[in-house]
């Protein structure tokens, strides 16, 4: 008995290698640099489509004579500037939740490899207590004053303590090596924390936001829809040398690929101008007959995104509030298993003072010590609950704030 309870102490008094919420808050995921790129190429993407800018250099050959080309455009699409915007929110909400996801299963891990550890000890502890049972059932056999049968029951449950004990070993080095994938080694510290709450409107949340950008990225569709109905003004200017090509124009377009009606004009140039330059004055009217199509069934679509915004706003009213129960109801359960485990360590001192005394066995001692280690492995089970509370309100949220923050 001496030895296996001093190899469950040993577990529990290494501290050098011991880890707590803390250290599982410190987890890094490996995702996390994948995701922060991601967000740095969204904005990148973002600017260059706002900005609208691109350039060319091209060079030709043509018999013997050589040809460059120089361009430097602009086009400023609307649509897919706003699209290029939400791409970054987007990347920016993924960055949040792979860090906080990570952190999450760190700190689940700790709640399991504690939870494991005592388990491990509550095993051991109830392993003893068999093996007293069944010397004492043998003794009593031995002496006919118990049956057979009651003998028979008390050696299946030393082999029942027996299983359990291997059980536990096994789950607490599968606890354990999953600590280990973050970076989590040694004994999980018997520790817990509170995590701040922070306040939140549905107007905060994911999918409020979500379906708000949806409404938006609608009514953007529904604007350009209307623009591709406009005709295609453009204004160009030409250069054409002996050895160089230089073009140049500026026009404004929504439509896309389709027929269309053009009409164009040469314009006349101010008295001394070269005559290698060429100015040009277009119109050009897409002939699609699906445009106005598109435009009603776009007004169509965004009056639907606005229904489920407004239904999305109720429902992120309703799970917020739920989601708040739940955390205070898993911190209750915390709490009470801390309770509880307060008054299983005063049973075992109790026992112990009893057994000192002459008034207590050795078994009574057994239990009440396997008892407090149950207890402390339903306080790592309710801690478990409290973070997976805690992630859940987490998750609804779009907002910096949505991050494991601890209570001072």
């Amino acid at each position: 008995m001496k030895r296996l309870w001093c190899f469950g102490l040993v577990l529990l008094s290494l501290p050098v290698l011991a880890f707590g919420p803390q250290e599982a808050l410190a987890y890094q995921s490996p995702e996390l640099a994948p995701a922060r790129k991601a967000l740095e190429a969204a904005r990148l993407q973002a600017g260059s489509t706002a900005l609208g800018l691109g350039a060319n250099l091209g060079y030709e050959r043509a018999n013997e004579n050589n040809s460059y080309k120089v361009g430097l455009g602009w086009q400023w699409n609307f649509t897919a500037r706003l699209e290029a915007e939400q791409a970054v929110a987007r990347a920016r909400r993924e960055v949040r939740r792979v860090e906080r996801e990570g952190q999450k299963n760190a700190l689940l891990a700790h709640a399991a490899a504690w939870q494991a550890q005592s388990r491990l000890l509550a095993a051991e502890g109830r392993l003893e207590a068999a093996r007293d049972r069944l010397a004492e059932a043998e003794r009593k056999a031995a002496l006919g004053a118990i049956s057979p049968l009651q003998r028979e029951d008390a050696a299946l449950a030393f082999k029942q303590a027996e299983l359990n004990l291997r059980q536990a070993r096994n789950a607490l080095r599968s606890a354990q090596a999953d600590a280990l994938r973050y970076g989590l080694r040694g004994n999980a510290e018997p520790r817990t924390v509170r995590f701040v709450l922070p306040a939140a409107t549905p107007e905060q949340t994911v999918a409020y936001r979500e379906a708000l950008a949806a409404l938006e990225l609608s009514r953007a569709r529904v604007e350009e829809g209307w623009r591709r109905l406009w005709p295609e003004v453009s204004l160009g200017a030409s250069y054409n040398g002996k050895d160089a090509l230089f073009q140049s124009g500026l026009s404004w377009s929504a439509s896309g690929p389709g027929a269309s009606l053009a009409l164009g004009t040469p314009l006349s140039v101010l008295p001394g101008t070269p005559e290698e330059w060429k100015f040009t004055l277009g119109l050009k009217l897409d002939l699609l007959p699906q445009a106005w199509a598109a435009v009603v069934a776009g007004e169509a679509d965004l009056e639907g995104a606005a229904l489920r915004l407004e239904r999305t706003r109720e429902e992120m009213t309703l799970r917020l509030a739920q989601a708040r129960e739940e955390v205070a109801l898993a911190l209750e359960g915390l709490e009470l298993a801390q309770e509880r485990l307060a008054l299983a360590e005063r049973l075992a001192a109790n026992a112990e003072a009893k057994l000192k005394a002459g008034i207590g066995t050795a078994l009574e001692r057994r239990e009440a010590q396997a008892s407090r280690a149950e207890a402390e492995a339903a306080v790592a089970q309710g801690w478990q609950g409290y973070i997976l509370a805690v992630a859940a309100y987490l998750d609804l949220l779009d907002d910096d704030s949505s991050s494991w923050t601890i209570q001072p």
